[in-house]
């Protein structure tokens, strides 16, 4: 792992309340221990350095076994184990200085008595204290860094689950815009052959946009209105002037990346079930308003009102499916009546899976 990858695991362990409860049982089983092997005083920072030990060794301590300096979930084995050796090291002795700092309930000498050597600097309580302490920082490490590892497989396999079955309803919205468009060719064949033929060449320009559409797993706003665009320009072959249409559209939102054929499903069932059946064809307003973090996508149409308890047919139930597996943003869908004119609204909040 990276560094920012890292800390972003480190911050997400410490925002979980159950290492906060682990910690606050370590502080007080270690300051329990030490209040019954022998009569002693405890004075603040001693007492508040198991609950800050607790802390950092549960945020930190799988740090050196994850870190690799590329997008690897983890260190190997022995890189891993030098790394930890080293970064225990590290903490043992900034440990020793903050026991040697904290009075001299750690050191364990008698008043008056004295040590020679090195054990003046680490007396037997306080060497039994750090070797104690070290092996649990190196053996916590490694459980935690097994744990998140564990963790981001068990994240990427469902990621993959999600993205083959959004792409698997992705494929699918291509033959189903291809069967209502042929539906109305055959229709206007009938009618008037030349403009049959202008239809199925543009049927086939938004059919190789589509493909390109539907291939990626993100798209830019602009590119789903460009392929709108290229779907009501075909639409208006067949409907002629019983079709007008407005755009209500926040050009500074374009760059916005979302799932592609949000909007292409909403048009068409605006066409399909309120312009088309009607003689005197309908208003059509497109919209795309908010911000970055609230976008929303509105399709507005006048004509045969909407029945009520309308089922969803193909293109909306597809829709709403896509967006239940949405993992960066939160999808919401709504269809209803406003102003006597049909509206359906996509909105698009941050916060879905991984936020």
């Amino acid at each position: 792992m990276r560094l920012t990858q890292i800390l972003a695991h480190s911050g997400a362990r410490l925002r979980k309340p159950g290492t906060w409860g682990a910690v606050g049982l370590f502080g007080l089983f270690w300051n329990g221990l030490r209040i019954l092997s022998g009569p002693q005083s405890l004075n603040l920072g001693e007492a508040a350095y198991p609950f800050a030990f607790g802390a950092l060794a549960l945020g930190l301590s799988a740090a050196p076994w994850q870190w690799t300096a590329d997008d690897r979930p983890a260190a190997p084995l022995g890189r891993g184990l030098l790394q930890a050796l080293l970064w225990t090291v590290l903490g043992v002795a900034l440990l020793s200085l903050l026991l040697t700092s904290t009075g001299n309930g750690y050191r364990g000498g008698r008043s008056g008595g004295q040590t020679v050597g090195w054990l003046s600097i680490f007396p037997p309580r306080m060497m039994v204290i750090l070797v104690a302490t070290g092996t649990f920082q190196l053996l916590l490490g490694w459980i935690l860094a097994d744990l998140d590892r564990q963790t981001l497989r068990a994240e990427e396999q469902a990621h993959l689950a999600r993205e083959a079955k959004a792409k698997a309803l992705q494929a699918q919205m291509n033959p189903h815009v291809l069967y209502n468009t042929l539906g109305g060719l055959a229709e206007l064949a009938r009618d008037d052959g030349r403009a049959a033929e202008e239809a199925i060449l543009r049927l086939a320009g938004l059919l190789r946009t589509l493909l390109t559409h539907i291939s990626k797993a993100q798209v830019p706003l602009e590119d789903e209105r460009t392929l709108v665009e290229g779907f009501l320009a075909l639409q208006r072959i067949r409907l002629d002037d019983r079709l007008s249409v407005s755009w209500r559209w926040d050009e500074r939102l374009e760059g916005e990346q979302v799932p592609p054929l949000l909007l292409q499903p909403l048009v068409e069932n605006a066409l399909k079930h309120g312009i088309a059946p009607e003689r005197e064809g309908g208003h059509l307003e497109i919209t795309l308003t908010g911000t970055a973090d609230d976008l929303r996508l509105r399709v507005a149409n006048t004509g045969k009102p909407l029945p009520p308890d309308t089922p969803h047919g193909t293109g909306l139930t597809n829709l709403l499916q896509r967006l239940d597996l949405m993992e960066h943003r939160k999808g919401t869908f709504s269809l209803g009546t406003e102003e006597g004119r049909t509206v359906a609204e996509v909105r698009l909040t941050r916060g879905g899976r991984n936020g």
